[in-house]
């Protein structure tokens, strides 16, 4: 019962972070596995403790009606329903957003769209194999053309006990049929916002999604100093159509960029989510490697390894985006070098 706990868990964390992932994101597969096993692993001890809680509870139990009489049966008392259905995420209850938002005709339309991937090489639909929403409860978030020729849908729906999301893209004017689901499955919190991103070239479309009023600033970089200190620099974004929208640089890293909320108090942080890979990240391989020969290599750049449990490896010292953009290309080059 453990293992399967213990894999359950481990799954859901897999699949929440393919979900935070672009859907064409190829950086790498290798890079996806090292990075999920330190979740795996943080799960397996959070599995593992919290099961010796309810292991030890229920030893107890039966170690006392072991050594006592049996009670008499008590009357069974009449079965009630504890189960309060889900808030909707604040998202879900805010009104549509969007150059496109009065039209109704093209919002109908995507809350109808199907969640399935684009045209694979074998001319199939990509299925991504996971719940499909429940009918009747699709929602358009937001809808508009966006600055660099781009339409951009994002549709909410309930799948189960919560909320979904999903991003669908096409050309400037592009009719329902013609968007294509880029990205989506991935769950929406209460209070949640999102912050999506065009990243098909150097620079693209920032939009944040969250409540009415909303002010966000946005940094593509972390920056280091003449006197050696890492610094941030932000910049506030414009209003348009009733969210935060500017054209913005894209990160150096999938990780350099940062939106920070200037709007309201106690706010959890946003982290960007990218409609495509931009061309100058690094690109690794998409198939298997020989760790074997990649662990020397991630040695030789001075970084921390460890393969006992997988390959995995950390950075002695935080860097400045700049500095881990040319890192991760080194570290690039090294599963490249590995492949059969």
């Amino acid at each position: 019962m453990t293992a399967d706990v213990g894999q359950a868990v481990a799954d859901r964390l897999h699949r929440i972070a393919e979900r935070a992932r672009p859907a064409d994101d190829d950086r790498t597969a290798a890079r996806a596995v090292a990075l999920d096993r330190h979740r795996r692993r943080r799960a397996g001890s959070w599995t593992a403790g919290a099961l010796a809680v309810v292991l030890l509870g229920t030893g107890a139990s039966l170690a006392r009606s072991a050594v006592t009489e049996p009670a008499a049966a008590p009357t069974p008392a009449p079965v009630t329903s504890t189960y309060v259905a889900p808030r909707p995420p604040e998202l879900v209850e805010a009104p549509t957003r969007g150059s496109l938002a009065d039209d109704e005709e093209f919002l109908a339309a995507m809350a109808a769209a199907p969640w399935t991937g684009p045209v694979g090489p074998d001319g199939e639909v990509v299925d991504w194999g996971l719940p499909a929403p429940e009918p009747g409860t699709q929602r358009v978030l937001y809808a508009a053309d966006v600055p660099g020729g781009d339409r951009w849908a994002v549709v909410t729906a309930r799948s189960g006990k919560e909320w979904i999301w999903a991003w669908f893209i096409g050309p400037r004017g592009a009719e329902p049929a013609e968007m294509t689901f880029t990205n989506g499955y991935m769950p929406l919190g209460v209070r949640e916002r999102l912050a999506l991103v065009g990243a098909s070239a150097e620079t693209g479309p920032l939009v944040v999604l969250g409540e009415p009023g909303l002010e966000v600033e946005y940094s593509p970089s972390l920056d280091r100093a003449p006197n050696g200190e890492l610094v941030r620099d932000f910049t506030p974004l414009p209003v348009v159509d009733g969210v935060p929208l500017g054209v913005v640089d894209i990160p150096v890293t999938w990780n350099a960029g940062e939106v920070r909320v200037t709007s309201g108090v106690g706010q959890q942080p946003v982290y960007p989510v990218f409609g495509g890979r931009p061309p100058s990240w690094p690109a690794f391989p998409t198939g298997p490697v020989d760790e074997a020969l990649v662990a020397p290599c991630l040695e030789q750049l001075g970084l921390d390894v460890q393969t006992g449990s997988g390959l995995s490896w950390e950075e002695p010292e935080q860097l400045s985006s700049a500095e881990e953009a040319a890192r991760e290309h080194e570290i690039a080059a090294c599963f490249r070098a590995a492949e059969p």
